[in-house]
């Protein structure tokens, strides 16, 4: 190589490679490697969702690839930027990481006042809100339907956007509670007063204690005080 040839060199954290000027670049193509890393984000993604990589530092030289390169599937699909693997192994090996930006637009419901704990839901709580569903980790929801009925688990400020875990079935017996018990066979009810030993909701089981006899049994949740326990 004569002194005065111009050499365009990329430094990478795992191959390095130097091209003469005007030598014929057989480097692997950036933008080949952009659409590979978009595809495999989209191929997990929702319909509704769009994808774009991120621009590679152009002076990035990496040899061009027998085949067509292969990404690895993201290992997480939560944040608005994934990072996906890709890499080649002949003829010659490396792997370089690509940001992908996701975006997923969608109509969800956020609160309009805040709320606090053990509170009921109510429809007057929460309005439509168009929010990136790639930012809610947590998840999201889009319909009163499911929640109607149910309670939040903590306090949430006005704005927020409650994720599932964030509510709960309302608690029908509460710690401490007197609550009556009922036993059934062949036909045949007996109800007793009792105390209830642990909170419970709906179709839960709870330990409770027989007022009377003093025995420490377990029941199931039937309504709010009420625990069915077998005989």
């Amino acid at each position: 190589m004569k002194p005065n040839l111009l050499v365009h060199c990329a430094v990478l954290w795992l191959t390095s490679v130097c091209w003469p000027a005007g030598a014929q670049d057989l480097s692997e193509p950036l933008q080949r490697l952009r659409e590979i890393a978009s595809a495999a984000v989209a191929a997990q993604a929702a319909p509704t969702a769009s994808v774009s990589a991120d621009a590679l530092d152009p002076r990035l030289r990496l040899p061009a690839c027998a085949d067509r390169p292969l990404a690895d599937p993201p290992a997480a699909m939560r944040g608005s930027t994934i990072t996906v693997a890709v890499h080649c192994t002949a003829p010659s090996r490396w792997t370089v990481h690509v940001p992908v930006r996701l975006r997923d637009p969608r109509p969800v419901l956020t609160l309009v006042r805040a709320v606090q704990a053990g509170e009921l839901v109510s429809d007057d709580q929460f309005q439509i809100t168009e929010r990136d569903i790639a930012l809610l980790p947590f998840g999201h929801l889009e319909d009163m339907e499911p929640i109607r009925g149910q309670q939040f688990r903590r306090a949430l400020p006005v704005g927020a956007t409650p994720a599932p875990a964030d509510l709960v079935p309302p608690r029908w017996v509460k710690r401490g509670q007197l609550i009556q018990l009922i036993s059934r066979s062949g036909g045949i009810e007996v109800r007793a007063e009792g105390k209830a030993l642990a909170d419970g909701a709906a179709g839960h089981r709870v330990r409770v204690e027989n007022r009377s006899s003093r025995r420490v049994v377990e029941g199931v949740v039937l309504a709010p005080g009420v625990v069915e326990v077998a005989l």
